[in-house]
């Protein structure tokens, strides 16, 4: 997307996916990796573009992610950033979920760690490892949601653009109320993960 496309884009998508007005991501560092947590919402790219430009006696090399999802748009900036930064992203498949508008965050790496990938089974069972769906609106009351094709379309964009362009697939096999989790295999198949080893750092 370019930056005007882009702008209005995050003006729509905040608008109907009606997120709340304040930052919901929780970030920890600890000795060259950074953890986010939580659900990505409007404002929270702003505040991890702060993050990446604090100085650092270690030198950032991986964000570890564990989130439900969130906003379309600031998942895609985040993305960005990563990949402009040289950071690689990790998920703990025994351990963590990344959900939704994560999978746009993770698939920024430049290096994708699905850790222990191969202990996932693919389907929409299962509660942690990489999970993929279409863009939905909803209400403010959470009461009503659809399919958002437009924001659905920025999501196969981001991922084509960071390399990834058959992850698309992986979000037209869930369902609508459901979410699809690949295997290892899978996921390296589709070169949404580049490797199924933990990050060294």
């Amino acid at each position: 997307m370019s930056g005007a496309v882009l702008k209005h884009a995050a003006a729509v998508a905040l608008l109907t996916l009606a997120v709340p007005a304040h930052a919901a991501m929780y970030v920890s560092e600890r000795e060259g990796a950074m953890t986010l947590t939580g659900f990505f919402e409007r404002g929270d790219e702003l505040r991890f573009a702060e993050l990446l430009a604090r100085p650092r006696t270690t030198k950032l090399k991986v964000v570890y992610l564990d989130s439900f999802g969130g906003a379309v748009v600031p998942g895609i900036l985040i993305g960005r950033m990563i990949r402009k930064a040289g950071l690689a992203t990790a998920v703990d498949a025994r351990s963590a979920r990344c959900d939704s508008a994560c999978t746009l965050v993770f698939a920024g790496g430049v290096r994708r760690h699905y850790v222990a990938g191969e202990s996932v089974f693919e389907g929409d069972s299962g509660r942690s490892g990489l999970g993929f769906h279409p863009a939905h609106t909803r209400d403010p009351a959470w009461t009503r949601a659809e399919l958002s094709d437009k924001a659905t379309a920025w999501m196969i964009a981001h991922y084509r653009q960071m390399g990834a362009p058959q992850a698309a697939e992986l979000m037209r096999r869930a369902g609508f109320s459901n979410i699809f989790r690949p295997s290892g295999a899978t996921a390296l198949r589709v070169r949404i993960a580049t490797t199924l080893a933990a990050p060294a750092h």
